[in-house]
């Protein structure tokens, strides 16, 4: 009896599953989403919530968010996740302590302890002749991300590292597109040879060593070698 009881739990706990991942593709057949859980579901029907506790991981397009709990309202394809996000792609990382994900728009925000990791291949080529890959990390308290485009805005405290390069600024919009971050609000951007450039804003160009700044007034300072 106990055997036949747990197995018919299990039943539900899959038939949970299926049912959230058919109501998240319903109105957009284009996009597969897969939704799995490690844990405990609680499923509300089609147009109400499905709770999970204990892990889960879902997948859709290059995409693939794990975390502790989420909360998932079906009807609208959003979810709210907490414990330990972790989103990747091919050349993402991001990792934050809570998430607000938009399935239907391809959009995330993220926020606590926010922490993005991005390999952005660089105009200089090796020996080879092969292009050479940085590694863009970013530190901030809130980002809003495109899942499809890779576009994002980080707001708040971000500090930003590529190769011997640091910024800081109060926000930075980046154009995945163009390979560039806007930074403003107390700009501040040191470079090797401890170079420093002070200023209101500036674009800065993640696929190579290129700078553009403005400000009323723009301040570098460096030293010289006596």
């Amino acid at each position: 009896m106990k055997g036949q009881a747990r197995r018919r739990a299990m039943s539900l706990v899959v038939l949970a599953v299926l049912l959230v991942s058919a109501a998240i593709v319903a109105e957009a057949a284009a996009k597969k989403v897969n939704l799995q859980v490690h844990g405990k579901v609680r499923y509300e029907g089609s147009k109400g919530r499905t709770i999970v506790e204990g892990g889960l991981t879902i997948r859709y397009d290059d995409t693939v968010i794990t975390a502790t709990n989420a909360v998932i309202d079906n009807a609208a394809e959003t979810a709210k996740l907490t414990g330990g996000v972790l989103l990747t792609q091919k050349d993402v990382v991001l990792n934050a302590d809570e998430m607000d994900v938009d399935l239907k728009n391809d959009t995330a925000v993220v926020k606590g302890n926010v922490r993005l990791e991005k390999r952005e291949e660089q105009a200089e080529k090796d020996e080879s002749g092969k292009a050479k890959v940085s590694v863009v990390k970013m530190t901030c308290n809130i980002l809003e991300i495109s899942t499809k485009t890779q576009d994002f805005i980080a707001q708040g405290s971000v500090l930003m590292t590529k190769d011997k390069q640091k910024a800081q600024a109060q926000k930075a919009n980046y154009d995945n597109a163009g390979k560039t971050l806007t930074l403003q609000g107390s700009v501040a951007i040191e470079d090797e040879g401890n170079k420093t450039i002070k200023c209101d804003r500036a674009i800065l160009y993640t696929d190579k060593e290129l700078v553009e700044a403005e400000g009323k007034p723009v301040e570098i300072t460096f030293e010289i070698e006596e």
